[in-house]
């Protein structure tokens, strides 16, 4: 007789913060602090970001653990090229993240992209 097979634990996925929609444009040289994200309650997070295709210059998204008010260390820094994507899942390491981009290339040039971070119980 088979073993009836175990389900599988449950988990639920909520998105905790994103870029408006159309995307959030940064200027190359500038850096743009896109919010705070609360991920207390969550037990991992997945960054997911897509630089836009008419993109001029590259974006650099930063993850930055906070406290209080205070800009505490790095989680993460990922670089992207215009029409790029990617997707990172972390264990959570804080209480808040500060999410910032920066634009990266020649004075004069412009980026945009979408950030979105998704939280998972």
């Amino acid at each position: 007789m088979a073993t009836p097979a175990k389900p599988m634990p449950s988990t639920e996925n909520v998105l905790a913060f994103r870029t408006p929609a159309g995307a959030t444009s940064v200027h190359a040289g500038e850096t743009k602090e896109l919010g705070v994200v609360d991920t207390s309650r969550f037990d991992k997070i997945r960054l997911v970001a897509d630089e836009r295709i008419g993109s001029g210059c590259n974006i650099l998204v930063r993850l930055t653990i906070t406290e209080g008010n205070e800009l505490v260390a790095f989680l993460d820094q990922v670089l992207l090229q215009p029409h790029q994507q990617l997707t990172r899942v972390y264990d959570v390491p804080a209480t808040k993240l500060t999410v910032s981009m920066v634009g990266v290339g020649n004075p004069g040039t412009t980026a945009a992209a979408d950030v979105l971070i998704y939280g998972q119980f």
